[in-house]
C-alpha cells in the first residue's frame, strides 16, 4: 500500500484523526468567532459600492451601470450600496458593518488560481508554503495545535485551503449529515449495523506506525466525532429565515456549531458565482442579496442564542473587476474590490481611499490597500492573536470597537 502519513495530512485525514480529543475547559464561552465568507470569482466592487454621482461611472458602463433607483446612498458621500445589499446597509446606518474599499494584492494578478491563492495564505509567492494565513495564525494558540475543532470549513469536503496549518489542516464538513455513517440509500436502515463494522474492522489500537494502523486510528476517532457533534448540536432550534440554498444551509450550520459547546472559533465558507463576464447585473444582485440576507439572518440568530457579541463575519474576493464593461454585458478580471466585516463589535463605516475613475491604472480599479491590513486586523484587534507571523509588517486597520 502506498500510502504515507503526509499524504494523509495533505488530504484532511488527520483533522479527522483528532476530532474527539477534549475541547479546552472554557472556550466556547469566552472565546471569539471569526466567519469569513469567500466571494468566489472576483466581486465587481465598482457595483457593490457605487460612485453613483461620478457621470464617469456611467460612461464606462452605459449598460452595466446601476441606476439611482438600483442604489442604497450612504449619507454624506458621493457613494451607494447595491440595492441587493439592503440588510447590510441596515447595518451600515447601525454603526456595525465597515465597508473597506480599494482592497486587493500589492502587484495586479487576474488569475483566478494565483490571486486565491495569495489570499488564502497571504503570502504574495503562495508556492513557496501553501499553508493558509488563518490555519497559520490560530496554531499560535497551543490548545488549537490537534484540536481541529477550533476551525472548520463549511460546506465542502476535504481540505479549505484557508484553514490548513503548518502542523496539519482543519476540517471541512459538507454538512451533519454527511458527516456520519453512509448506507445504500436504499437501504437507510442498515446505517446502524454499517457503523458496528466499520467499528469492528478498526477496532485493534496496535500502533506499528503503518499507513493501515493510522487509517485504523482515523476511522475510529471520525466515528466518535461524528457522534459527538451530532449530539452536541441537538438542542438548536431557529425561526431565523435563511436564504434558501446551499450557501443559507452553510450560515444555519454555522449558527448550530456556534450555540454548541464545541469550542469552535473560526469558520470559513464559500459563495461562489461572482465571475460575471457576461449578463452581470442580474447575476451578481441574486448573490449579493444572497449574502447580504445571509449575514444579516447570522447575525439575528446569534442574538438569539446569545453569541453574538463575539462574532465577526469578514467577506474577500480574489480581485475586483475592470472599470469598463465588455460587449457582453458584464466585466473583466481587474484589481481592487470591497470587503465587508460586519458584527455588533465591529467600528462600521467607510475604510480605505474612495475610487477615483478618473486615475485608473492601466483601466483597472486600482488596488490601495494591502489586503493584509484587513486580516492584521481581525488577527490582531478580535482574535486576540499576533498578527506579524502571518502578515509580516502590514498595519491593522482599526475596525473594532476594542482597538
Amino acid at each position: 500500500m502506498d500510502l504515507t502519513r503526509r499524504e494523509l495530512l495533505r488530504s484532511g485525514a488527520a483533522g479527522l484523526a483528532a476530532l474527539s480529543l477534549p475541547l479546552p475547559a472554557g472556550a466556547s464561552d469566552v472565546r471569539r468567532i471569526l466567519v469569513v465568507i469567500q466571494l468566489a470569482g472576483g466581486n465587481d466592487g465598482l457595483n457593490t459600492l457605487v460612485p453613483i454621482s461620478d457621470p464617469r461611472y456611467r460612461s464606462l458602463r452605459p449598460t452595466v451601470a446601476l441606476a439611482a433607483s438600483d442604489v442604497l446612498p450612504i449619507r454624506d458621500t458621493p457613494l451607494a450600496l447595491h440595492s441587493s445589499l439592503a440588510r447590510l446597509h441596515g447595518l451600515f446606518e447601525r454603526g456595525q458593518l465597515a465597508v473597506v474599499q480599494g482592497v486587493g494584492t500589492p502587484a495586479v494578478n487576474r488569475s483566478h488560481f494565483e490571486s486565491t491563492a495569495i489570499w488564502q495564505t497571504a503570502r504574495l509567492d503562495p508556492h513557496r508554503d501553501p499553508a493558509g494565513w488563518l490555519g497559520r495564525a490560530l496554531e499560535q494558540r497551543a490548545d488549537a495545535i490537534g484540536q481541529p475543532l477550533t476551525a472548520l470549513g463549511i460546506g465542502g469536503a476535504g481540505t479549505t485551503p484557508v484553514l490548513v496549518g503548518s502542523h496539519a489542516p482543519f476540517p471541512s464538513l459538507a454538512s451533519l449529515e454527511a458527516f456520519a455513517v453512509q448506507p445504500d440509500r436504499r437501504f437507510p436502515q442498515d446505517a446502524p449495523a454499517i457503523k458496528s463494522a466499520v467499528a469492528a474492522l478498526n477496532a485493534s489500537t496496535r500502533d506499528d506506525g503503518s499507513p493501515a494502523a493510522y487509517i485504523r486510528r482515523v476511522a475510529r476517532t471520525a466515528l466518535s466525532a461524528s457522534s459527538a457533534l451530532a449530539s452536541a448540536t441537538q438542542g438548536y432550534r431557529s425561526t431565523v429565515e435563511y436564504p434558501n440554498g446551499p450557501f443559507g444551509n452553510q450560515l444555519r450550520l454555522v449558527a448550530q456549531l456556534c450555540s454548541a459547546p464545541l469550542g469552535t472559533t473560526a469558520f470559513h465558507l464559500t459563495l461562489g458565482g461572482f465571475d460575471t463576464h457576461a449578463n452581470q447585473k442580474g447575476q451578481q444582485a441574486n448573490l449579493l442579496r444572497q449574502l447580504s440576507e445571509g449575514i444579516a439572518a447570522l447575525l439575528e440568530d446569534a442574538e438569539a442564542h446569545g453569541f453574538v457579541d463575539r462574532l465577526a463575519v469578514l467577506t474577500y474576493s480574489e480581485f475586483g473587476r475592470r472599470a469598463q464593461e465588455n460587449a457582453s454585458g458584464g466585466t473583466d478580471h481587474g484589481a481592487g474590490s470591497v470587503a465587508f466585516v460586519a458584527g455588533p463589535g465591529v467600528r462600521g463605516g467607510l475604510y480605505g481611499r474612495t475610487v477615483d475613475l478618473g486615475a485608473l491604472v492601466e483601466g483597472d480599479v486600482p488596488s490601495t490597500l494591502d489586503f493584509r491590513a484587513l486580516y492584521a486586523s481581525v488577527l490582531q484587534n478580535w482574535l486576540g492573536l499576533k498578527a506579524a507571523p502571518v502578515v509580516g509588517s502590514t498595519a491593522p486597520l482599526t475596525l473594532f470597537r476594542n482597538a
